[in-house]
């Protein structure tokens, strides 16, 4: 894994082998480890380490990319060869002015891992696993899911001296418990392993399971709606890509074109993107380099901001806000850290205080269907409860919704007081720990529009 001081070398090397006029460099490298299970036993252990150099050239305003994940010196060469001959097949940028430069004092202090990767061994991600099995025995279900940890360095630099340094651990851990007609689902991302009580999560998705057997089926219609954490990550994941994205509202397709200052919410709903909430994962940077900063998005139900990246930010005539992805990145600037505020009610009193309702524990195949309006449609999954009178009383049968968002946010009856980090679960291309913090919500009249069988 790079140190500080090799990375510093390394792009340093990388700017003096280009004749571009600019050079931009940055480095992912990442050691990630999983141990993933399968009907209460463990049928998989992997470990991967792999480090990405990608490098952006201009000439004038003609850009081009390439990247290797070789540390090779020729390979490198080669890389940035290859970059500045697309770049001069490339046709002029009209938007772009200039790479970023940074003060490296204006980076807040990292916030160092509480526990290196290496202390994390194959036996102690078993040992998590051997205490979520033994739950699902004890309970009569079947345990599936995996336990990960991994250890992140972000790099970026550029012919400007901008130079910013980035390395961060996570954990994850997620758990489908399955019964013979029913199953539960419980998920947790943390910085350190510690942080997650495997026997705790395990109970969780145990309960779900057994509460939601011998499912019974109900129409689909309007219904009053509490959405757990787990759920209302996804709707925000969906405003972070299509409504708080700056190239959509430059381009005319965000829902907040023409209606920054104005309400579009429920007032009591506030999001903001907060890079350094120590409940998530702090990021100092983007990948510009540019410092990242608390920026709010929603402020009690005004819309107030969208993110920027230096080309959507240079066709507003505005400043970057911090919010680049890696380029080439053809879906614009995107917060990474959401967090919505907490309300004034506990998640108990929000289902005591619910008639005839329903609990949805999380979405499954959510999909955009209008991005300008957010119009979603998806399912519910691993865990749907009827509530009468004010109890979860039985699991039903699973929904499928098809609702605008914005107006369902209108139609918030309740926020829950606790907020919960949602940690996006790690892929296959590389890791980062990432995640949502968010309460519980309860909306009114939520629009299902047909069952399953299951």
């Amino acid at each position: 894994m790079l140190n500080k001081k090799d990375a510093k070398e390394l792009i340093a090397m990388a700017i003096g082998f280009s004749s571009a006029e600019q050079i931009e460099v940055i480095i992912h490298s990442f050691d990630s480890a999983l141990t993933r299970f399968a009907n209460n036993y463990i049928h998989q252990n992997v470990y991967e380490a792999n480090t990405t150099i990608s490098v952006r050239v201009i000439f004038g305003k003609r850009i081009g990319t390439a990247s290797t994940n070789s540390l090779a010196l020729k390979n490198i060469k080669e890389t940035i060869r290859c970059a500045e001959r697309m770049a001069k097949f490339q046709t002029e940028n009209p938007q772009f002015v200039s790479l970023i430069k940074t003060d490296p004092k204006k980076y807040r202090q990292e916030i160092p891992s509480v526990k290196s990767f290496e202390q994390i061994s194959p036996d102690k991600r078993a040992e998590a696993v051997r205490q979520i099995v033994e739950i699902a025995k004890e309970k009569n279900l079947l345990a599936y899911g995996s336990v990960s940890n991994g250890l992140s360095v972000i790099v970026i630099g550029n012919s400007l001296g901008t130079f910013a340094y980035h390395r961060s651990t996570d954990v994850f851990c997620n758990i489908v418990m399955s019964g013979k007609n029913s199953s539960g689902y419980a998920q947790s991302g943390a910085k350190d392993f510690d942080e997650i009580n495997f026997v705790k999560l395990a109970r969780i998705a145990a309960d779900k399971a057994i509460r939601s057997q011998d499912p019974i089926e109900i129409k689909p219609g309007p219904y009053t709606t509490i959405f757990e954490p787990l759920a209302v990550s996804d709707f925000l994941d969906y405003l972070s890509a299509y409504t708080f994205n700056g190239k959509l509202f430059e381009e005319g397709r965000s829902y907040f074109c023409d209606k920054l200052g104005t309400k579009v919410v429920d007032e009591r709903i506030t999001i903001t993107d907060d890079p350094f909430c120590r409940k998530g994962f702090p990021l100092p940077f983007d990948f510009e380099g540019v410092p990242k900063k608390k920026l709010v998005l929603i402020e009690r139900g005004i819309a107030r901001n969208v993110v920027y990246d230096s080309l959507t930010a240079t066709a507003l005539g505005k400043k970057t806000t911090g919010h680049a992805l890696a380029y080439p990145n053809p879906y614009g600037p995107m917060p990474l850290h959401l967090v919505m505020e907490g309300g004034d009610i506990t998640f108990n009193d929000m289902v005591s205080t619910t008639k005839q309702g329903i609990l949805v524990t999380r979405l499954h195949y959510t999909n955009v269907i209008d991005p300008h309006k957010i119009t979603l449609t998806g399912m519910t999954r691993d865990g749907t409860f009827l509530i009468e009178g004010g109890v979860i009383t039985r699991g039903i049968k699973n929904l499928r919704f098809t609702e605008n968002l914005f107006e369902a946010l209108n139609r918030v009856e309740a926020i829950s007081k606790r907020q919960e980090l949602v940690a996006h679960e790690p892929g296959y291309s590389g890791r980062l720990g990432s995640g949502t913090i968010t309460p519980a919500i309860k909306i009114n009249d939520f629009t299902f529009t047909s069952a399953t069988e299951f």
